[in-house]
């Protein structure tokens, strides 16, 4: 029986990818014209998906001829497609990686159903599976070949950020039975508006947020794997004035912004350069916002705290992960950053990926939703007050909170009071307002008026 590498499968599918189920034959034509591509691409470069595409095409139609082999016009063209994704695409997986209702593609194992998590929906069984290790190792390198990095035997496990912005981990035995995760981003960020629509946040829970960016609090976002925290922090950057200078420093570039004047900085660790450094860097860059996409290990931890308590931009902000700020700061605390530095972080915004069930349908889901803001407490720095518990404020940590945005921006408890009233009512009223550029633009005038740079 011949093998692609891959099969559409017979189970149940929830989801279908639109690729033919081929005759042996078709599979046997395709595999000779496969193996005349990369022939052929060994004696010449294909520098773009047209150009290969055209190849895969062309050799198909040889064979064809040279075997007089006589196609229908559309059986050529969904078997060039078939060649075009067994040399050069991202096989297969070329139709999941541009639908962008999909947040995750995960690949468990050979001869296994691929699945995909579909935004809002949940996981869903695909009607495709991959048959052969050489195939899976193949569609890996292919997917990471302008990144410089292979899987292979002697490195079983691939980290990388595809050029789509795209986090991808794979691994082969020994480490795994073939495995591959993509992590997908869409292609439009959120605004504070569609965190608003989605049911995320409240209007006045945005409101109190906003006030915080503005009064210059350094902030992190913690939460649960897949939460949304960088979303979240992407989206709330647009409260910070446009003529501000922001310095973003992220492993994977995944925040997008429309500020004018920001400057990003990656790590590069095969040179030296780590993202502790670049944090470190920082203080030597004169920032007004420092945004650090991701803090994760000691060192990482201790210089986003050192950054934030050093006071050399206006406001500090990271995601992290945590279920709690109590955990949030617990974790920090093992990860060597002394209790009193931790007075530098401000305010902690926890956001989770929560289940779901309705009762009537029979249905699972889950949702993403704020379930607590905390403000740092002086008196003991390991327990945040809790200012929002998920569902109400709660006004003793509230007052402190209005304390620090009175001292960041200059007004008084009742001038606040009454900006938080006026901000729930433009965000409600904006609720509608499409796209992060548009809602930049949007609030930007509203709350800090004039032009834009």
């Amino acid at each position: 029986m011949v093998s692609l590498g891959w099969g559409l499968g017979s189970w149940k599918a929830e989801y279908k990818v639109s690729l033919p189920q081929l005759s042996e034959e078709e599979k046997e034509l395709v595999l000779k014209a496969s193996e005349a591509f990369r022939k052929e691409t060994q004696r010449k470069d294909v520098t773009d998906e047209k150009e290969a595409r055209q190849l895969s095409l062309d050799l198909l139609s040889d064979i064809c001829d040279k075997d007089d082999l006589e196609l229908e016009s559309d059986q050529l063209d969904y078997l060039s497609k078939v060649v075009f994704l067994q040399t050069y695409g991202e096989g297969f997986l070329g139709e999941l990686m541009t639908d962008q209702s999909l947040e995750e593609i995960a690949l468990i194992g050979l001869n296994k159903p691929v699945f995909v998590y579909v935004r809002g929906q949940g996981w869903k069984r695909t009607n495709i599976s991959v048959e052969s290790q050489e195939y899976f190792i193949s569609l890996v390198n292919r997917l990471g070949r302008n990144l410089g990095r292979r899987l292979t035997s002697q490195k079983p496990r691939l980290n990388a950020v595809l050029e789509d912005g795209s986090r991808m981990h794979a691994s082969m035995p020994p480490v795994s039975s073939c495995e591959l995760t993509i992590r997908k981003f869409g292609q439009e960020p959120l605004s504070p508006f569609d965190l608003l629509s989605l049911g995320t946040y409240d209007a006045a829970t945005l409101a109190l947020l906003s006030l915080a960016i503005q009064a210059d609090l350094s902030v992190v976002f913690a939460g649960n794997t897949a939460s949304g925290k960088t979303s979240t922090l992407n989206s709330l950057l647009s409260f910070v004035p446009s003529q501000e200078r922001l310095l973003l420093i992220e492993e994977t570039p995944e925040i997008s912004l429309p500020h004018p004047h920001q400057m990003r900085l990656i790590p590069f660790e095969e040179g030296g350069i780590s993202m502790v450094e670049l944090v470190r860097d920082s203080l030597r860059m004169r920032p007004d916002r420092v945004a650090v996409g991701e803090v994760r290990g000691a060192e990482e931890t201790r210089a986003f705290v050192e950054s934030a308590l050093s006071g050399q931009a206006k406001g500090c902000y990271t995601t992290f992960h945590a279920q709690t700020s109590r955990d949030a700061v617990l974790r920090m605390r093992m990860m060597g950053c002394l209790e009193a530095d931790l007075e530098g972080i401000d305010l902690f915004v926890v956001q989770r990926r929560v289940s779901t069930y309705d009762s009537k349908k029979r249905k699972i889901g889950e949702k993403r939703c704020v379930t607590e803001i905390a403000v740092s407490n002086i008196s003991d720095v390991l327990r945040p007050s809790a200012v929002f518990n998920g569902k109400s404020f709660l006004p003793s940590a509230l007052s402190i909170l209005i304390d620090k945005v009175a001292t960041g921006t200059g007004l008084s408890r009742n001038e606040i009071n009454n900006e938080l009233q006026v901000r729930e009512k433009f965000m409600r009223t904006n609720s509608g307002v499409k796209g992060l550029e548009k809602s930049f633009s949007t609030i930007q005038k509203f709350l800090y008026g004039g032009e834009l740079l």
